[in-house]
């Protein structure tokens, strides 16, 4: 499958906004290795709220034409409705909505932002986000098998071996339903891409070139003993094809492996080069190992910008910090790309 972004974006035209994430700060200075293309909010941030999820905008000044298209919701409604305040991003003006994945700190503040969009506003959603899912991780580090799992799931919480073991709260299609009928936003459910605007389209379904790329320990819960490896096949990223600088790379939580979302990105768009790759690229639960290798990947990958935020990780971002590409991202920083 393929999707034709090469009329691309010229650079300048687009920038991309942190919304809602982990961290707010006011002392974080601008780097002036950016030239000015990675600004951060400096006092402007002062009344903003970090929480545990993402959102992010994404304009575009096109000659006469301005586009807004934003990725998530963050957790709470009124972390992304209150932060955007403060940070001058009128959300009545967002003309298209994409839902990452089916985790309550990506849709959680859909209840609060949905009402804010116009009527006829595109409401964009793989319909895998609608799957229960459920974390179960071993303190030793050890994977459980999807199979094993109901029938190991009680002994194993008894003799205290589990570090995690959450049941997620589900997006309920009946909510989604409902918002969207009373506020007249029209909601596209597919895995296919989906063209945002020349040189943006969404990522459908990204192939898993390495299946042990993909976030372990989240499973799909199909009833109380019944359990499914979750290959997170309702995960949806944004590919942006920047004129004379090469693909950016938009992710909410990066499920899918950060390498996984990048090639599928390629191949899906024609595009080789790499500017810039920037959204939750889930490394917390990783061994050192297996963050070394992708950021030698990042390394020999070589973009202008990298930032990992949310769910990146300290230590992928003190490692990933010796490239010059690095930066990190906090509620109000900008990419002007």
């Amino acid at each position: 499958m393929v999707i034709d972004i090469t009329d691309g974006i010229e650079s300048g035209k687009v920038i991309l906004k942190v919304l809602a994430t982990n961290t707010t700060s006011i002392t974080l200075l601008t780097e002036e290795k950016f030239n000015g293309k990675v600004i951060q909010p400096e006092v402007s941030a002062n009344r903003t709220v970090g929480e545990h999820g993402l959102a992010m905008s994404i304009s575009v000044q096109d000659n006469d034409e301005k586009h807004l298209f934003l990725l998530d919701s963050g957790g709470l409604s009124q972390t992304i409705v209150e932060n955007s305040k403060q940070l001058g991003m009128n959300l009545n003006d967002v003309e298209k909505f994409v839902l990452s994945h089916g985790h309550i700190d990506h849709f959680g503040g859909l209840a609060g932002v949905l009402p804010l969009f116009n009527k006829g506003t595109e409401f964009i959603l793989n319909p895998n986000c609608f799957n229960q899912n459920y974390i179960a991780i071993m303190k030793s580090g050890e994977v459980i098998p999807a199979e094993d799992l109901g029938d190991s799931l009680r002994t194993l919480e008894k003799e205290g071996k589990l570090g995690l073991n959450i049941k997620l709260p589900i997006l309920s299609k009946n909510m989604i339903n409902n918002l969207v009928d009373q506020h007249g936003i029209k909601l596209v459910e597919t895995n296919e891409p989906v063209k945002l605007y020349k040189g943006i389209a969404t990522s459908g379904e990204i192939e898993l070139f390495d299946k042990e790329e993909i976030t372990k320990g989240i499973y799909i819960m199909k009833s109380r003993k019944e359990f499914e490896t979750n290959y997170f096949r309702d995960e949806t990223s944004i590919y942006i094809n920047v004129k004379d600088k090469g693909l950016v790379v938009i992710t909410g939580c990066g499920h899918c492996g950060i390498m996984n979302t990048i090639k599928h990105g390629q191949k899906l768009t024609g595009i080789d080069k790499i500017y810039a790759v920037i959204g939750g690229f889930h490394e917390e639960w990783n061994p050192i190992e297996k963050i070394e290798e992708k950021v030698k990947y990042f390394e020999e990958l070589n973009p202008e910008i990298i930032c990992g935020m949310h769910c990146t990780g300290f230590t992928f971002n003190k490692l990933m910090s010796r490239h010059p590409s690095h930066t990190l991202g906090i509620v109000g920083t900008e990419f002007h790309l």
